[in-house]
């Protein structure tokens, strides 16, 4: 069961000679995905590709157990590379296989498993093969090297071994370990999260790597600063230090020499394939130069203290355009904050449930230039009636609005109609309408969605009833079609009286149909026109599924000719942007 294969070299066939891997240093890669190997192999390191497994879904039934082996993988002579690099942010699962457990090259009278029983339900080997792996790492700090670990939150895990013989399996012992405990004097670790990350005052030497990626780490892990004993007094571990601090000034990032070894634990970094690239390429050549012999050996080139004549002028233009750089972003990022601010009615309408979204609904209607508009939920919150109430003068609109994580029943979408019949003989007027506004499905993208989310018989009842229904993704996207002039607020405000399903989309339009053709990436298109005029300059309407838009035409083409207007026949026309493909293409009535 704890045997452990020697891999193969990951480098694959090699294509030319300058491409080779570096003989050294050894790297060896546990559970990093292909883009940070991606990385390694184009600077020409020698690794190899480990794994501590993945996680087992048992579905354990009641009196249910099942024998299992470990799943990890990795060279049994790890204690010869200079490099160990693990990734324990990363989680991987697959279902069991009976096949994948069973005793095979089984030596001995004598067989060793762990036992899953119920209710466990996911088996995950990994903290006991981190264990196993954990003693060969000891005895590689025993030389120069250096261990890399990307840490994530703490697990640990219980096990229950069996010795499996001839005549019986019977459970030997119980043992837990860490997912964390990767070396023999690991400081211990406690849960936390956040993305808030400092350097230390006194910094280091891999201060500039982090800068670069400081909004991109998340920790969910930190670390008690090691104590020593010396002349009967306690303190600090004078060889551990802290490289990135929280705001409550604790480790979740260090460094722990111990001799020639240095172990480097990291959180988890966004971009790990450029973050791990710059570690290896710039800064452990030079905290660590004996395991690099081919690497950063000029490293103190770069360092700024023997520069080339100009370089100095170069180096101050990049640190003025890096500054812009970031005071653009800065400002780009405030006013995209302020936007969101602005229009979050928008967001809501298709995101929120309850009284955030009942307020979007409202907010809208005013937008709509509705004069009189009543959030009925603010003004008498403890009537169970319509949510919104619309004053026409003329007519009365009452509007029932639900956020839901599926799709209405009969009952949601006849509600309304109560509703509606009790406000016309308050009025004594037949002049009021009900509408049903959802948003549904709404933990799913709009465009993900069932569109329309009514059955047949929904939309049936709805006529008959004189009453509407209504998604706020068709109000969504309304907003954008009236902003673009495709839509009219009057022409959205009308619907909203109408009965049956609602569609907020534009009418009297004629479809010249789906380009057969579209060249230079999608802005001119080839069109097969049946005797309707076009001409240089007019506005033609795009729907693409549900959504439309519109474009411009710049220029048109027949038989390879520029003309001004055409009518029949093909045509190629160029537009002021870019078309998907089975876009149609309308033109407005005249």
């Amino acid at each position: 069961m704890f045997k452990t294969p020697k891999l193969k070299s990951t480098d694959g066939p090699l294509q030319e000679e300058t491409s080779t891997p570096h003989e050294h240093p050894m790297v060896c890669l546990f559970d990093f995905t292909k883009d940070v190997e991606e990385e390694l192999r184009k600077l020409r390191f020698n690794y190899v590709i480990a794994t501590f497994g993945s996680t087992v879904k048992v579905d354990n039934k009641k009196y249910d157990h099942k024998l299992m082996k470990l799943n990890h993988d990795y060279p049994n002579n790890l204690h010869e590379f200079d490099i160990v690099m693990l990734d324990l942010t990363n989680d991987k699962s697959k279902i069991f296989d009976t096949s994948q457990h069973v005793l095979r090259n089984t030596t001995g009278n004598k067989a060793h498993a762990i036992l899953s029983v119920y209710p466990e339900q996911v088996f995950d080997p990994r903290p006991f093969s981190i264990n196993v792996v954990s003693q060969e790492i000891d005895e590689l700090r025993k030389k120069k090297s250096i261990v890399i670990a990307f840490c994530g939150i703490e697990t640990s895990s219980d096990y229950q071994l069996v010795e499996i013989t001839s005549t019986e399996s019977r459970m030997t012992r119980k043992v837990s370990y860490s997912n964390l405990t990767f070396y023999n004097e690991f400081c211990g670790s406690k849960a936390r999260r956040g993305r808030k990350v400092f350097l230390p005052p006194e910094g280091s030497a891999l201060s500039p790597l982090f800068n670069k990626h400081l909004d991109g780490i998340e920790y969910k892990s930190v670390f008690p600063h090691p104590i020593d004993w010396a002349g009967g007094k306690q303190k600090k571990d004078v060889n551990f230090k802290p490289l990135l601090l929280n705001e409550r000034d604790e480790i979740v990032s260090y460094a722990h020499y111990k001799d020639d070894s240095l172990v480097l634990v990291f959180p988890d970094v966004e971009d790990k394939p450029s973050f791990v690239a710059n570690l290896f390429k710039t800064y452990l050549p030079e905290i660590m130069p004996d395991i690099f012999p081919y690497h950063g050996e000029f490293g103190w080139l770069d360092g700024g203290d023997y520069l080339l004549p100009g370089e100095s002028d170069l180096l101050q233009e990049r640190a003025q355009i890096e500054e812009k750089y970031l005071k653009d972003i800065s400002e780009n990022e405030n006013s995209i904050l302020e936007l969101k601010k602005d229009y979050k009615f928008l967001a809501d309408l298709i995101s929120e449930t309850g009284d955030a979204l009942v307020s979007s609904v409202e907010q809208y209607l005013k937008w709509l230039d509705f004069e009189s508009v009543v959030n009925f939920d603010d003004t008498n919150p403890d009537t169970l009636e319509e949510d919104i109430q619309v004053d026409c003068g003329d007519r009365f609109l009452v509007v029932e609005v639900k956020g839901i994580g599926g799709t209405s029943t009969d009952k949601d979408c006849s509600q309304i109609s109560k509703i509606k019949y009790r406000r016309a003989e308050q009025r004594n007027k037949f002049d009021v309408y009900g509408l049903y506004i959802v948003n549904h499905q709404r933990y799913v993208p709009p465009k993900s969605r069932s569109n329309p989310p009514f059955t047949k018989n929904q939309i049936k009842d709805a006529g008959h009833d004189k009453r509407g229904l209504l998604t706020t993704y068709d109000l969504y996207k309304a907003y954008f079609m009236i902003e673009e002039g495709i839509l009219k607020k009057e022409d959205v405000r009308e619907s909203l009286f109408t009965t049956g399903l609602i569609t907020l989309e534009p009418e009297n339009i004629d479809s010249i149909g789906i380009a057969r053709e579209l060249l230079m990436d999608g802005q001119v298109a080839i069109i097969e026109l049946d005797d309707t005029p076009l001409a240089v300059g007019d506005t033609l309407i795009v729907k693409k599924q549900s959504s439309y838009s519109k474009v411009t035409i710049q220029s048109l083409q027949v038989n390879d000719e520029e003309v001004d207007i055409c009518n029949v026949g093909e045509v190629g026309i160029k537009f002021d942007r870019k078309l998907k493909r089975n876009s149609e293409l309308f033109i407005k009535k005249v």
